[in-house]
């Protein structure tokens, strides 16, 4: 049986390398042993001939070693995990981190003889735009958007080994230019697209009066529909409906002002724990009312996801049976940035309310009405 280390180092980017200390016949003072950063065995002087001295200098010499040594042999799932413990010790959401990943995984799909990380070069890296742009999901090309994320991914996921995890010493995507593509405008919601939507669940539903509820709330304040999911009764005061930091996706609390009638309403239905946790029981309820007893087995108590998973599927089944001119919950969105933008609302205090980068919301969110800012111009030289 080999010998097992006496001690742990524990690195500044978190791995933890085993060591020992032995004696020699040729020196007074304490060798460390361990592996560094390639797998090689390594046998150091801690120039120290008291023992517990020793233990104290060892882990020195073992980091300076490993400075600035990319590790080699580092597989990709080992890079994965090691920068996964960063992002959740740095308090990155689980959906936030799992777009890295999936990035990630794209990545390995292009290049499936790479071992890890280091082998990619910068030259691969721009391999990989291409590649990806040719892959499909199903019949469809993958879009230029979709290329465009994950290479804003994978250069993020390389600037944490190589800045926090301290893994890497290049980011092979610092330089890779997304591919262009026509930016279409955002989805703008009308009120009888919304209405027609409405209608249909309540007449689906039997008036079911919380779908309507949460989608007329949406609507009005333009918040993500998993921060509403997830709103508590503590965050109904004063008219407002407060959005605390651990459930937004920026991460900074927000107060929404609702108009009172919709404000009393959310006070009247909130539940103890959740806003919308009647949902299960009441759902619940009409599958029993309809006869469908069978149904009414499956629906699982509250939680923010499966409100969210449900209301999108009704969203889905409702342009799929009607043929409606499509639209995403998320575009209600949008569609309240760009109220808030024809009021005449500057966007970097718009950004505040709607709890939105002031670019991202210029970049995604705000539908401009070219033609009249065009007449505006022209009207303007010829003054």
């Amino acid at each position: 049986m080999p010998k097992v280390p006496d001690y742990i180092c524990e690195l500044p980017d978190g791995r933890r390398v085993r060591y020992s200390l032995k004696t020699r016949s040729d020196s007074d003072c304490y060798f460390v042993c361990f592996r560094d950063a390639n797998n090689r065995r390594r046998e150091l002087n801690t120039g120290e001939t008291a023992k517990h001295k020793a233990v104290e200098a060892a882990p020195q010499k073992i980091v300076k070693d490993y400075a600035g040594v990319a590790p080699k042999s580092l597989s990709w799932d080992e890079a994965t995990t090691l920068m996964v413990e960063h992002m959740t010790a740095e308090k990155l959401r689980a959906g936030t981190i799992q777009q890295y990943e999936l990035a990630i995984g794209a990545l390995r799909k292009v290049f499936p003889d790479s071992h890890g990380p280091a082998d990619i070069t910068p030259a691969m890296a721009e391999r990989f735009k291409v590649k990806r742009s040719k892959m499909k999901r199903g019949e469809v090309e993958l879009s230029p958007r979709t290329v465009e994320g994950n290479l804003k991914n994978l250069s993020i996921a390389y600037n944490w080994w190589c800045k926090r995890c301290k893994v890497l010493s290049e980011n092979p995507f610092e330089e890779v230019t997304p591919p262009k593509y026509d930016k279409t405008p955002p989805r703008i919601v009308r009120p009888d697209e919304k209405k027609g939507l409405i209608e249909w669940l309540e007449k689906r539903w039997q008036k079911w009066r919380l779908p309507s509820l949460l989608l007329e709330v949406k609507a009005t304040i333009g918040c993500r529909i998993g921060e509403l999911c997830s709103a508590t009764p503590d965050s109904l005061r004063d008219g407002r409906l407060y959005f605390t930091s651990e459930t937004t996706k920026g991460r900074r609390q927000r107060a929404c002002k609702l108009p009172p009638a919709l404000y009393d309403e959310l006070k009247a239905a909130a539940g103890p724990t959740y806003v919308f946790e009647g949902f299960s029981e009441q759902l619940r309820g009409i599958y029993k009312r309809r006869g469908e007893s069978a149904h009414a087995k499956t629906v699982k108590a509250y939680t923010p996801a499966r409100l969210k998973r449900w209301i999108q599927d009704e969203v889905k089944l409702y342009f799929t049976t009607t043929g409606k001119e499509r639209f995403k919950l998320h575009n209600l969105r949008a569609t309240a940035m760009t109220r808030a933008r024809e009021a005449g609302i500057p966007v970097d205090d718009a950004a505040v309310a709607f709890g939105c980068n002031p670019a991202t919301m210029k970049q995604y969110y705000l539908a401009p009405d070219e033609e009249a800012i065009a007449d505006s111009v022209f009207d303007r030289l010829g003054q």
